[in-house]
């Protein structure tokens, strides 16, 4: 009986980088070869079970992915690009809540490439994000969504406004509720600043904050058991910046502007 072809794609590491390689087009032998930095010998076996199973065809010394082995391939790249992602952080992922990112978001999380997960100090993890915030004065925006209220908030952002940076920010009901009943003067001057646009979202984020500058995006998540801890996940690239602003601005079209306080 023939082995699933599920087995056939992922029992062997040569198998499966012969059929990502090829996603690419036709390749010699040599070619193969080269790039999978092995023998003739090592891998003409999983080429003749390749071929078996109708996924890979052969012309002379060229070899080349079948109609079926293309379609396979799409998909099997997608799946690999997931569990790689998740798989290097699952530690972190698997026992953090990101149940809040929308689905269309979700699906996207393999395509930001690589996560740094980030341990901070007991002494700092419940200041403001330093390290960030000093990055940030050199950057064009900050764009913010929080369920954390720093006592240090005013400061913190009449500084970043003093360097021209465009600000927004979003804020949880709670947040905006105790930073007006402790903080009134700070707040008030906040939302009467130019500059910086605040807005208050209804209910709740679904995890402590979302920092993104025009370097990376920076987020601090509730465990399941809803629990800040001492770690932060750090992604930058373009497409993680595209895909922060896209989660923020999902967040800011449910929430509602502050004009007055």
């Amino acid at each position: 009986m023939k082995r699933p072809i599920v087995e056939i794609l992922l029992s062997s590491e040569k198998r499966k980088k012969t059929l990502m390689l090829l996603q690419d087009g036709p390749r010699e032998m040599e070619a193969i070869l080269r790039s999978l930095d092995t023998t003739r010998t090592a891998l003409l076996p999983q080429m003749k079970v390749l071929k078996e199973r109708h996924l890979v065809s052969q012309h002379d010394d060229i070899y080349e992915l079948t109609t079926i082995g293309k379609l396979i391939v799409k998909e099997m790249a997608s799946f690999l690009k997931i569990a790689e992602t998740f798989g290097e952080n699952s530690d972190y992922l698997g026992t953090h809540c990101i149940d809040f990112i929308p689905e269309y978001l979700l699906e996207k999380l393999p395509l930001l490439g690589s996560y740094d997960v980030i341990n901070i100090p007991i002494y700092e993890m419940f200041n403001p994000d330093i390290e960030m915030y000093q990055k940030a004065l050199k950057s064009k925006y900050w764009f913010e969504a929080s369920s954390v209220l720093y006592p240090t908030f005013h400061d913190f952002y009449v500084q970043m406004i003093e360097h021209n940076i465009d600000i927004s920010v979003i804020i949880t009901r709670d947040f905006y509720e105790k930073a007006k009943e402790d903080y009134y003067d700070h707040l008030k001057e906040i939302v009467d600043l130019e500059f910086i646009s605040l807005y208050v979202y209804p209910g709740d984020l679904g995890f402590a904050s979302l920092i993104v500058t025009d370097e990376c995006i920076r987020f601090r998540l509730f465990t399941h058991e809803h629990i800040l801890d001492s770690k932060k996940l750090q992604i930058c690239g373009p497409a993680a910046l595209e895909w922060g602003k896209e989660l923020l601005e999902y967040y800011r079209q449910q929430s509602t502007i502050i004009t007055q306080v």
